[in-house]
This record gives C-alpha cells, sequence and structure tokens, in this order.
C-alpha cells in the first residue's frame, strides 16, 4: 500500500491511499497524522508534502515514530515541508515582507478553499492548516535518524521548501 497522510485538496494519483484531518474530496481515511490506523509494516511508501509542519513540534518524534511504525522495513518516506531557516533569512534581508514571512513560516493559507469559512463549531477552517513547527535540514535530519529512518537525503526545491527522502530501517 502505498500512502500519502495530509493528502489536502489534491491527493498525489501516485498514491492509492490519500488520508486527511479534513474530509475533503479524494481522501479515504480521515485521521490525525500521529495515530495511524494501519497494521506494523503494512505501508510499501509513505509521502507527506507539507503536512509535518501542522503538527506541533512537541508531538514530531512521536509522528515520526508512528509513521516508522506502519512503514515496511526499507520502504520509503518523502517528506515535504517549509524550510523556516531560508524564510526567516529572506525575511531580514528584505526580500520577502512580514507578511508574505507570516504566510510562510505560520501557515493558515486562508486563500485556499479548503480553509474558507468556518466549521460546524464556529472554528476557522483555517486554523487547521496552521503552522506548529519550523524546519531547517539539520533539525529534519537528526530528527529522521532519531526515529530509526536511513539514508536520509534532503534537498531544496521550489526556492523556500524542502524534500526529504528516506527509508524505514530495520530496527525502526
Amino acid at each position: 500500500m502505498r500512502l500519502e497522510i495530509g493528502a489536502g485538496e489534491h491527493p498525489q494519483p501516485s498514491y492509492n491511499l490519500h488520508t486527511d484531518l479534513l474530509p475533503l474530496r479524494g481522501i479515504d481515511i480521515v485521521c490525525r497524522l500521529d495515530a495511524l490506523p494501519f497494521t506494523d509494516s503494512s505501508v510499501t511508501a509513505m509521502r507527506a508534502n507539507h503536512v509535518l509542519e501542522h503538527q506541533s513540534y512537541e508531538l514530531i518524534e512521536m509522528t515520526l515514530r508512528e509513521w516508522a511504525r506502519v512503514l515496511a522495513p526499507g520502504a520509503e518516506l518523502d517528506i515535504g515541508v517549509p524550510d523556516a531557516l531560508h524564510i526567516a533569512k529572506q525575511w531580514i534581508q528584505g526580500a520577502i515582507d512580514t507578511p508574505e514571512a507570516n504566510y510562510w513560516l505560520l501557515g493558515g493559507h486562508s486563500d485556499r478553499s479548503a480553509h474558507k469559512g468556518v466549521d460546524e463549531q464556529g472554528t476557522p477552517r483555517w486554523i487547521w492548516n496552521a503552522h506548529h513547527t519550523l524546519f531547517d535540514s539539520t533539525w529534519l535530519g537528526e530528527l529522521l535518524e532519531a526515529c530509526g529512518f536511513e539514508d536520509v537525503d534532503i534537498s531544496c526545491y521550489d526556492i523556500r521548501n524542502l524534500r526529504c527522502i528516506s527509508r524505514r530501517g530495520p530496527g525502526a
């Protein structure tokens, strides 16, 4: 099973199962990032593109351990996150203004259709898209290795984002 976590409004067709916290079109399972309803080692590949930053920094390690639990040994994990260090440098250097820095660092993205309006309890939908963790390549790599991932390869893409490809180690 190829699993995409936090697929949002545009589930990736190269993955056959899509989860999200919100019941959006194309989402197969509504669940949290850190409580996946899958058996141990049942996932052959996982994608989490711009979803991990939405988890509290206090829960990141626990979340990565949950992902390692469901991934089969050797299975690929593909993570995309904003490069907070790069964005902060752009802001300090004046290359982007404060509203744009807020947009990229803190998220919310109320300009996106899935995050407009309010939910049944009157909570603004953008709150579910707010960012709660900042990443740079060093810390992301350290976290993955601490959680049993191997062959961690982190690169920049699309100017202000990090792409990390790694594999679940045999002992994770």
